[in-house]
């Protein structure tokens, strides 16, 4: 019995033990970094501003960035009103909550791959490269276990944008639209998937799209919600956006742009090595293009969050690529050799992705770890006023994300209160050694203290 009659009843079977397994590692990990103070950076900077919002006068408030650039509003820094789709699960479940969020957001994207690779005919054993190339590309596993961070936004693009290609390939056109425009509304830059599927339609083609007369609505609409997130907020509400001045700061100038370009990290190359199948079908791989090269002019990392919608948008190209390199394999009586690369490629992407982020788990742990018991946290609490700002170390974060004011570790200066870790050398502890003279201990344990500063007003 050869590999895709193997597959073809069981398929179902060895993808949900693929899917719950890698579901369960990435949890433990999420959960592990967590509990030893860590992924904690953008976690409770979400989880603030979700608390905060009150639907009236407050909405997606955080404290952390109305002292950095004035901006009152997550909104302000990105488009990004469907984060309040999360309001009611925080509320239920807290942080751990929007860990769980990221955690689940490959699978399900993975789902929508999976339905896609049938659509297009791929065999049983095809369908299941595909998802495994998804699921345990370094990057993507990378983004979601996401360091010190825990939670970004723009896992939500994978929650929409998933469905989203999956209804515009096969053709549900409706659907498509309603899930264009949550997909938007995740953040703006989703534009530049449309944008890039549209443009790769109209050189290239590709199977986003059935005719021109469909792309002009699609790209209308995708520029009216980047142009009014970019442009139009900003003046209404008289901010900056910071990261659409970084970038047309960069792409200004040519210096910048060849000074990035050359400059790139490894995880640019490690991106697309992985999804060399998708090179076949290059009108589908177009839609991924606009995103990274813009984040390479302004200097990211393929490894962070953006690693999760780009992952899944070279992956719906290696189903087509694989398509094609398939047929052209069986026309060359050299489908078996095509088989024996795709299973070496499997074992070596599914060693590389948990590898990574074991590793770098076990760095951060071991180097900046630290956990603190909730008793110390709850005592070091009911020292402060919780209607005060209030400068947090990350580590200790965990049972300070609704406070009204909460503010980072940088931030001390500016705060009425301050609750360190004084056994971590970190920029935190120095300042408050440096300015112990000002400030009054309120609270002091083996693992935290807390400091008042009488010469701040409270908010």
């Amino acid at each position: 019995m050869n590999i895709d009659g193997f597959l073809e009843r069981r398929l179902p079977l060895v993808l949900g033990i693929i899917f719950v397994a890698w579901t369960a590692y990435m949890l433990f990990i999420k959960f592990r970094l967590l509990h030893f103070g860590l992924a904690t950076d953008d976690l409770f900077n979400y989880l603030n501003a979700l608390h905060n919002t009150n639907f009236r006068d407050k909405w997606l408030f955080t404290a952390r960035y109305e002292l950095i650039n004035g901006q009152t509003s997550l909104l302000f820094n990105h488009w990004q009103p469907v984060l309040l789709l999360l309001y009611p699960l925080i509320k239920i479940g807290g942080a751990e909550a929007l860990l769980i969020v990221q955690a689940l957001a490959p699978v399900w994207a993975a789902v929508f791959l999976l339905k896609i690779a049938e659509h297009i005919g791929l065999r049983p054993f095809d369908r299941l490269f595909v998802v495994v190339v998804c699921l345990f590309h370094p990057n993507l596993t990378a983004a979601i276990m996401d360091s010190l961070y825990g939670f970004h936004g723009t896992t939500l693009l994978l929650y929409f944008g998933a469905p989203l290609a999956w209804a515009a390939i096969t053709g549900r056109w409706m659907l498509a639209l309603v899930l264009l425009v949550f997909f938007l509304n995740v953040r703006e830059s989703g534009s530049f998937y449309v944008f890039g599927a549209a443009f790769g339609f109209i050189v290239l083609g590709n199977a986003y799209f059935r005719s021109r007369r469909q792309v002009l609505p699609a790209v209308a609409i995708s520029a009216a919600v980047f142009l009014f997130a970019i442009i139009g907020i900003p003046k209404i509400f008289g901010v900056n956006h910071i990261h659409a001045d970084q970038a047309t700061s960069a792409l200004t100038s040519i210096d910048t742009i060849f000074h990035h370009l050359s400059q790139m990290d490894t995880d640019w190359h490690n991106l697309f090595l992985w999804l060399w199948p998708g090179l076949a079908s290059p009108g589908m791989l177009m839609a991924m293009l606009p995103e990274s090269f813009i984040l390479m002019i302004v200097g990211k990392k393929a490894s962070h969050w953006y690693g999760m919608t780009l992952v899944f948008a070279g992956a719906i190209a290696v189903a087509y690529g694989l398509s094609r390199i398939r047929a052209f394999a069986e026309l060359k009586r050299k489908g078996h050799i095509l088989t024996g690369i795709l299973v070496l490629h499997m074992i070596a992407i599914a060693v590389a992705g948990p590898k990574e982020i074991r590793g770098q788990t076990q760095k951060l742990v071991t180097r900046i770890g630290i956990h603190i018991p909730m008793d110390s946290k709850q005592a070091a609490r009911a020292a402060i006023d919780d209607r005060c700002r209030t400068a947090v170390e990350l580590q200790a974060m965990y049972g300070f994300g609704n406070l009204a004011y909460l503010q980072y570790p940088r931030q001390a200066h500016q705060s009425k209160y301050i609750v360190s870790i004084p056994s971590m050398p970190t920029g935190m502890t120095q300042w408050t050694e440096a300015n112990q003279a000002a400030l009054k201990v309120l609270y002091e344990d083996k693992y935290l203290k807390v400091f008042e500063n009488p010469g701040r007003p409270c908010v």
